[in-house]
């Protein structure tokens, strides 16, 4: 009966669904495209009698963490094809970027019954995959009426996610008890999953995200740019912002005017979280009338530039390796924080604000390693880059301290596959 009722919801809310992909399409043409897909009619098509896995992984984050296993399950399953959907422009264009023509690609069907069936009647999957935290009722209720095995993976819950869903356990409980298999990342996310039913044995995996390979040669290409961009033969002291959002690039724009007045050569490298936001970050940089280079543009980096934004997508690895501070954005703003497994990948130290709830568990490894410090305000921000970039020893033994921490949880792929070996031989 609930699900009837949300599925009779998801109707009436329908034109303003299409309405607001409208309107991110005013900043993000690529919204306006593909529509199709939505409703569950393919551009694309199962390329011969080979089964299907389909994997989905909503936007950039959760591509990056289903990178390791698509190229394993590539390499290793070659009698299967896969089938990855994505819900954003923004996700569709790097999983296209990094696999091409190796995997299928379309956007997720809006989850109504009809759409569905359009969709699931072209691919006819054996296995679904989710990542993270997807849960779709009527999805994962059709996938178990037609016998597609079902699997979250990578799963994580937080406070917020679980209070809301706590609201619709009539809805929410069927759905995660449909599913056939749950891996969730910490001990924390399988308590909170268990608060929603306690009918699932709930394994752990850890973070997929820890399993990324940084290139080796990045170093060796990262050196050689920072030395091209030196000041007086020294190099500049970086502070990278990553995945900032609405509000935070004042703040931190306000933390490098400060930083401006100790260390003159310094270059902050912005990274906004959202392609939409690209061009309203530009103008606010503008409005403080630093040197400004795109990466977009390939704007060459001068000893007069003071500021890089980052405007382009599946980079952010690379200006990672260029900084000697990474901020990690979502945290000064009750949005819950981003990835920081990325940074702490390459032995960066680590500033974040205090909000963080979507990582409680890396977050608190980190700080108890003394390889994140909490910042509150550009003030702080400032201040502690500072104190960072004055004392070497220490900004290398915070980064070594966010690498152990990196290192020390990695594994999640093998204990992925091991848990999907079975059911991926009877495909």
């Amino acid at each position: 009966m609930a699900r009837k009722l949300y599925t009779a919801v998801f109707w009436l809310l329908l034109p303003l669904y299409f309405l607001r992909l409208f309107w991110k399409g005013i900043n993000n043409r690529e919204y306006w495209s593909r529509w199709g897909e939505r409703v569950g009619l393919n551009s694309d098509f199962p390329s011969g009698d080979k089964s299907i896995i389909w994997v989905h992984a909503v936007s950039v984050g959760e591509v990056n963490a289903s990178m390791p296993l698509l190229r394993t399950l590539l390499q290793n399953e070659s009698e299967v094809e896969i089938l990855v959907t994505t819900t954003t422009p923004t996700g569709s264009k790097l999983l296209i970027e990094r696999f091409g023509n190796k995997i299928k690609h379309q956007y997720f069907p809006v989850d109504i019954p009809l759409f569905l069936n359009f969709f699931l009647k072209k691919w006819k999957p054996k296995m679904l995959i989710l990542l993270e935290t997807e849960i779709w009722p009527n999805v994962l209720h059709i996938c178990k009426s037609k016998g597609i095995f079902t699997a979250l993976v990578n799963a994580r819950l937080s406070d917020k996610s679980k209070e809301n869903y706590s609201k619709y356990k009539a809805l929410i409980t069927p759905a995660i008890e449909s599913l056939d298999l749950i891996l969730a990342q910490f001990e924390s996310d399988r308590d909170r999953f268990a608060q929603l039913t306690n009918q699932k044995n709930i394994s752990l995996c850890g973070n997929l995200k820890f399993d990324q390979d940084i290139p080796k040669e990045l170093e060796e290409i990262s050196t050689n740019i920072r030395k091209e961009w030196s000041v007086g033969g020294e190099l500049r002291p970086t502070l990278i912002a990553a995945s900032t959002h609405e509000g935070e690039e004042k703040i931190i724009l306000d933390a490098f005017t400060s930083i401006q007045k100790q260390y003159k050569n310094a270059l902050l490298i912005l990274v906004p979280r959202h392609l939409e936001r690209f061009k309203k970050v530009k103008n606010i940089i503008n409005t403080y009338e630093f040197s400004l280079a795109s990466r977009s543009n390939k704007t060459e980096i001068t000893s007069k530039t003071k500021v890089l934004l980052g405007d382009t997508i599946g980079e952010l690895n690379f200006l990672y390796s260029l900084a000697d501070v990474a901020f990690i954005g979502g945290s000064l703003i009750d949005h819950g924080g981003q990835n920081l497994l990325e940074p702490s990948a390459q032995s960066l130290a680590l500033l974040s604000g205090p909000s963080l709830r979507n990582f409680q568990d890396i977050s608190s490894q980190l700080l108890e390693n003394k390889g994140l410090y909490i910042v509150n305000n550009s003030d702080e921000i400032s201040d502690r880059f500072i104190k960072l970039m004055e004392n070497k020893p220490l900004l290398i033994e915070t980064g070594r301290a966010s690498f152990k921490v990196f290192e020390e949880n990695r594994g999640a792929l093998q204990k992925i596959l091991s848990h999907l070996e079975r059911p991926l031989k009877l495909i």
